[in-house]
Order: structure tokens, then C-alpha cells, then sequence
């Protein structure tokens, strides 16, 4: 097999494993009754309506289950009502199928016992919780803690094991979604970042921790003594990191939308082809070190991806070629900088493992308000 065709194949195992990642299927039950809030938090989520008949406590006695955006929402239509009593809910085990469970309470009315016994079924099942109050915008300050004192007298949640939001207007439900992605299993937390639109920093902020990754891979591979497979290994780390930022935002992405994206930066020659001609793309390559260069190159190919999938590829070409080298340059440079600050105070630099994205920001680090939301152990 000559090395041309090797590629190829492996292009296609890359485009085959970032698939079936992001085709995974989380399962996030919204659980909650009547006048919760619960359609408008589904739709808060994902930014886009829910059928309101299977929401409706009237039209069913059965589970409503809907696969939206790659994620099955489970829904207990009439939950606590004649139709889908909560022994229903405990003899079917709705809640040990579930990854989560969001259990939504009304803010506007008080705790009912009913509220209770869903709060123990949840905590009796293997799915993890998040609790939210909803409609938190129609309470003030003394309201608050009054719901906050009631939580703890009835459910036993104090301070931190809650959070209050406000699914119509948005207000935490971006936390709420970053409490959701953190509790799913690890191997289905991107396909829910990807998918959710409550919290486009999260996904930022995802994007930016899988080029850093992928980029100090790379400048690993380029110190190896294996220059001749260089570009074998670099170019489906980098091409399997452009996909994967395009699913991040929703986007699925094939074969034909990378070479789009690579024909556009002016590097029209096929994917086995890409890698070389992205790299003399990066400014000052001839006097760069090997690594520097697959760092920052890496860097700005994920920069560019970014951008292009963000603005579903509808960017001007003249833009995104200034945007890869400019990212290219400071990235060079950054890594130039944090590799020699390493190396001086003694530490053994393998690739950019000590390059951190800008603002020192750990890759795999979300931002959890402890005092907002937590879910069982």
C-alpha cells in the first residue's frame, strides 16, 4: 500500500471515529409537573420550539420520548395526574434509563407533597439530578428565600444543591447547561455541548481546549525522529480536530466540507496534500523549528474552523486567510515563549503539553458555581 492510499484510509477511519462520537446519544429526562416550565426550558436549551402536544398533560398516558439534536428527551406527560400517576413513573423505572434527570419545580407555587415523593424517585434512581426553580424572574428577594428555606425543610437541599432560573428569559439556564454536560458520561459530553445553544461560551471554551490539545500533539509528532511521517500523522489529527470543532457547532461535517475549508485558505490540493500546504501558509516557517510550526499551525487551522463553522461557511476567504496567519504567528510565538519559560525552570518540554490557551485557561476547566447547582453523588 503506497503511502498516498495509507492516508486516504486513514482519513476516512478519522471522519469515521469523530461520526460516531458526536452520534452518540445522551438521555436527559426534563422531569417536572404542570405549569413547570418544562417546554420552555427544553426550548431554552435548543433555541428552537417544541411540538407543544407532547407536552400536554391531556393528549397521552404514555412517555414521551423525542430524539432532538442527537439527544433523547424523555418527558412524563400528566406526571402525579390520573393519566401517568407517579407510581406509573416508578414501575416503569423512567429514571434508571436516564443519563440526567432535570427536575423542575414551579417558583410561583409552593412545594406539594408530590413535588417530594418525584424529588425521592430521582434520588432513588441511577441517573444523576440537577434541580432547578424555575420562573425565578417572578420573585423577589424575600421570595427567594422563602423557596430556598422550603427546599430545605422539604427536600433536604440547602445552598449549592439548587439552582434558580428563568427558562423564558434565559437567566442560568447557561449554568444549568454546563451542570448537565459535566454529569453526562465523558464520551457524550461533547455531543451535548455541541448541540445545546443556552451556553455558546461553553463551547468556546471546548473548541479552544481541543485545538490546544490537538495542537501540542502535533508539535509532539513534529519532535519525534520520524520526519518522513510527519504529515502521515499530523495531517488526521488535524483534520479529525477541524471536524470535530464543526460538530461542536452543530454542524455535521464530511469530507467534502474540510477540503471546502482548506480550498478556501488557498490549499486546494486534496486531503493528504493539506498539511504541507497549510504549513507554508504559517509566516516565517523557514527559520521556524519543525514543532513550532505544526504548533501554530494547528492553532490557526483550529482559529479558522472555528470561525467558519460559527458563521455556518459563509466567511469571505480573504478574512479567514488573515485570521490563519495571524493565529499562526501569535501561536508561534506563545509557544516560543511558554516552551522556553518551561525549559528554564527545569521542566522537560515534550511538544506544547505547556502551552495553555490564552488566559492560562485549563483545557479541560468549566466553570461550575458551587453555590449554584449540584447533583447527587
Amino acid at each position: 500500500m503506497t503511502t498516498s492510499s495509507a492516508l486516504d484510509g486513514s482519513m476516512d477511519e478519522v471522519f469515521k471515529s469523530v461520526r460516531s462520537k458526536f452520534e452518540m446519544t445522551p438521555r436527559v429526562a426534563i422531569a417536572g409537573f404542570g405549569k413547570a416550565g418544562k417546554s420552555s426550558l427544553f426550548n431554552a436549551i435548543y433555541g428552537e420550539a417544541r411540538a407543544a402536544v407532547s407536552m400536554r398533560t391531556d393528549e397521552t398516558r404514555e412517555l414521551q420520548t423525542e430524539r432532538r439534536f442527537g439527544i433523547d428527551f424523555t418527558d412524563t406527560p400528566g406526571v402525579g395526574t390520573g393519566r401517568f400517576s407517579l407510581d406509573r413513573v416508578e414501575e416503569m423505572a423512567v429514571f434508571d434509563r436516564q443519563h440526567v434527570v432535570i427536575h423542575v419545580l414551579n417558583g410561583t407555587t409552593a412545594i406539594s407533597e408530590e413535588d417530594e415523593r418525584l424529588h425521592l424517585l430521582i434520588e432513588r434512581s441511577s441517573a444523576r439530578r440537577v434541580t432547578v426553580v424555575n420562573k425565578s424572574d417572578l420573585l423577589d428577594e424575600r421570595e427567594r428565600a422563602e423557596f430556598a428555606e422550603s427546599l430545605r425543610e422539604k427536600l433536604g437541599l440547602f445552598r449549592g444543591d439548587y439552582l434558580f432560573i428563568s427558562a423564558r428569559r434565559g437567566i442560568n439556564v447557561d449554568l444549568m447547561v454546563r451542570r448537565v454536560a459535566e454529569l453526562l458520561p465523558e464520551a457524550m459530553q461533547d455531543a451535548f455541548i455541541g448541540q445545546q445553544r443556552a451556553d455558546l461560551a461553553l463551547k468556546e471554551r471546548r473548541v479552544r481546549a481541543l485545538v490546544y490539545a490537538q495542537a501540542a500533539t502535533c508539535a509532539g509528532v513534529a519532535l519525534s525522529p520520524l520526519p518522513v511521517a510527519d504529515m502521515a500523522v499530523i495531517s488526521p489529527l488535524q483534520i479529525g480536530m477541524v471536524a470535530s470543532v464543526g460538530y461542536l457547532h452543530g454542524v455535521a461535517v464530511s469530507r467534502e466540507r474540510v477540503l471546502e475549508l482548506i480550498g478556501v485558505l488557498g490549499a486546494g490540493y486534496g486531503l493528504r496534500e493539506a498539511a504541507r500546504q497549510l504549513v507554508k501558509l504559517v509566516p516565517g516557517v523557514g527559520s521556524i523549528v519543525s514543532a513550532a510550526v505544526a504548533f501554530a499551525g494547528t492553532v490557526a487551522l483550529g482559529e479558522v474552523a472555528n470561525l467558519w463553522f460559527k458563521r455556518r461557511m459563509h466567511v469571505p476567504a480573504e478574512e479567514l486567510q488573515k485570521l490563519f496567519r495571524g493565529s499562526a504567528e501569535r501561536a508561534r510565538v506563545e509557544y516560543e515563549r511558554q516552551t522556553q519559560a518551561a525549559a528554564e525552570r527545569g521542566v522537560d518540554v515534550m511538544g506544547g503539553d505547556c502551552v495553555q490557551p490564552p488566559g492560562n485557561v485549563a483545557p479541560d476547566a468549566v466553570d461550575i458555581s458551587p453555590d449554584n447547582s449540584v447533583a447527587k453523588n
